[in-house]
């Protein structure tokens, strides 16, 4: 079982998170977050974020459901990145050079493993570490695809933002109604923010050009268009060998 935290300033909301330690989980959910500007310690740099979600597979909340964990990552294929070191450790060796070249993420949804989980100052739990767990390999040391209760979902923003850049098809569709799901705060760092209360956010890089190309579509028609002027702009300047999506 999980424990119950308060949030908010009266203390009235409630939330179920898992305990600290090590626990079995399934990836289950991969979201490609975009390009943005962020700042970390007065410094401000634009990064490419994927998300990874888990379920854990022996930890419940209290209506018996699941409970499930999310880590966010630069898309960075560095040796020193967080990316790097959570999934070498994940399938328990080196990466081979072709994977050096561009690891897809997505091809850990369905995948077994072990997390390692501490809590932040404000509660919330964190992925410290991502581990293989040995059960979930076959006999050739592969990760095999596991079932979750959760539905398995891969959101890949070039299908979503083709649906705005004037060429709507299946796959934009699909990632249209895959987004309505996202969470909150990952839905404003793709599509921006105006929601009035809410502090404005511009939409990633990706969507602005994608809303640039659109502009003069029908179907972008009439969509206000963010002018900002991204060809100077590289979403992976201080990161090395960028993740392909």
């Amino acid at each position: 079982m999980g424990m119950k935290l308060s949030v908010g300033g009266g203390g009235d909301t409630e939330y179920e998170v898992p305990p600290i330690g090590e626990h079995k989980a399934i990836c289950y959910r991969v979201i490609d977050g975009g390009s943005a500007e962020e700042e970390y310690q007065g410094e401000v740099n634009v990064r490419h974020k994927i998300f990874l979600f888990w379920e854990l597979t022996e930890c419940t909340m209290q209506d018996g459901r699941r409970m499930s964990v999310m880590g966010n990552y630069t898309a960075s294929l560095n040796e020193k990145s967080k990316l790097y070191q959570h999934v070498t450790s994940w399938i328990n060796r080196s990466f081979t050079d072709e994977e050096k070249q561009g690891f897809d993420p997505t091809t850990l949804v369905g995948k077994g493993c072990k997390l390692s989980i501490e809590h932040t100052k404000t509660g919330r739990a964190k992925v410290a570490n991502v581990h293989a767990f040995v059960n979930a390999f076959d006999e050739n040391e592969q990760l095999r695809p596991l079932p979750t209760e959760n539905d398995q979902v891969i959101f890949d923003l070039e299908d979503y933002c083709s649906e705005f850049s004037g060429h709507s098809n299946e796959a934009s569709k699909r990632a249209c109604d895959i987004f309505e799901d996202l969470p909150a705060f990952i839905r404003y760092r793709i599509a921006g923010c105006d929601e009035v209360g809410k502090e404005p956010q511009a939409p990633c890089f990706e969507m602005q050009a994608a809303l640039k190309r659109g502009a003069d579509s029908p179907i972008a028609a009439g969509t206000p268009v963010v002018d900002v002027a991204t060809d100077d702009m590289d979403p992976f300047a201080e990161e090395n060998n960028p993740v392909p999506f």
